[in-house]
């Protein structure tokens, strides 16, 4: 198999660059990279609510600039066909290990004229 030094995924033998970043993939590897790739699934943690998916679209990107991975969600898929996209609030979800720092980045993105909704760890 071969790998991607920067992203850590795994790829088949023929794959020589990361289509992700664009990074050379690497045969192997360190030992304590690969163990903790493999120790399981993290969870994910709902961090904010965005008012509408422009506003959603936009802090993924901005999450995702720094290095953190993220996953935007609907609230309800049922009724996006009724509503229109710039109108459906949209969930923000990162990894636990990075839910703080993801947190702060919002954090410094907030705009008082923007609706906003923090979620902490239970």
């Amino acid at each position: 198999m071969a790998y991607c030094p920067k992203c850590r995924d795994e790829f088949q033998d023929w794959v020589k660059t990361c289509p992700d970043c664009g990074s050379c993939l690497v045969s192997d590897l360190p030992a304590h990279e690969r163990v903790e790739r493999d120790k399981g699934h993290e969870p994910l943690v709902h961090i904010a609510t965005a008012p509408d998916e422009v506003t959603a679209a936009l802090w993924k990107q901005v999450l995702e600039d720094d290095g953190i991975r993220c996953l935007v969600r609907r609230d309800d898929l049922a009724v996006a066909m009724y509503a229109l996209p710039w109108n459906m609030q949209c969930e923000i979800h990162v990894l636990a290990s990075e839910s703080e720092k993801a947190k702060e980045i919002l954090d410094s993105l907030r705009d008082d004229s923007q609706p906003y909704e923090n979620h902490e760890n239970p």
